[in-house]
């Protein structure tokens, strides 16, 4: 049985190095456009509302006489990598500003009790008092007004921003969230924050899946 020479060896991939260094390049490009197409459609990407639940928000919002100007919709159904925290113009039926939101420990379940570390689904009242956290952010704080939230204040579920989403425009479909990042909190980027607590209080967050 006959070997290959090390110098033939050597020459067959001499030869095959363009053919290699082309298939490189070609799977360098397709990964750059791969991600530069995420990223402009984490950009992009704005959220909806359906109408019936615009329509039964503003009537919950005048029946418990909340700003009926705005509110802020929290679709937790969505990949926690797009944008589902929705501040929300009830006037011109307008997305104000939306932001990417982590939810508690376990993705998939919502809970009421103490020491869950679960979100909790429902209607909120977003209140005017800001607080600052040990962590040192500021932070809203928010009143649970149904069955499903009603521990919120005992639990001390907030809005608040935090660095690891301070400018996240969105991952999907990927999500980089760590799972400690929140107990429950609705945690959102700085430009959410900030539009929300410029907001006329008691406004309402609706949170469901």
């Amino acid at each position: 049985m006959t070997f290959p020479s090390k110098k033939s060896i050597y020459m067959v991939f001499r030869k095959n190095v363009p053919t290699m260094k082309k298939i490189l390049i070609i799977v360098v490009t397709l990964m750059v456009l791969a991600i530069a197409g995420l990223l402009t459609y984490n950009l992009l990407y704005t959220p909806s509302i359906s109408n019936w639940r615009v329509a039964e928000a503003l009537e919950f919002c005048k029946k418990h006489n909340l700003n009926t100007d705005y509110c802020v919709f929290v679709d937790f159904s969505k990949h926690a990598g797009k944008k589902r925290y929705i501040l929300y113009d009830l006037n011109d039926r307008e997305v104000v500003c939306s932001s990417v939101c982590a939810n508690g420990l376990n993705r998939n379940e919502f809970s009421n009790v103490e020491g869950s570390n679960l979100s909790s689904l429902g209607k909120y009242e977003v209140t005017s008092i800001v607080g600052r956290m040990s962590i040192g952010e500021e932070c809203i704080i928010i009143n649970g007004l149904e069955s499903t939230n009603s521990n919120a204040r005992k639990r001390q579920i907030l809005i608040h921003s935090y660095k690891d989403v301070y400018y996240n425009p969105g991952t999907y479909p990927f999500n980089v969230f760590r799972k400690s990042l929140s107990h429950g909190c609705f945690v959102i980027n700085k430009r959410a924050f900030k539009k929300t607590k410029r907001i006329a209080k008691p406004m309402l967050l609706w949170a469901y899946n």
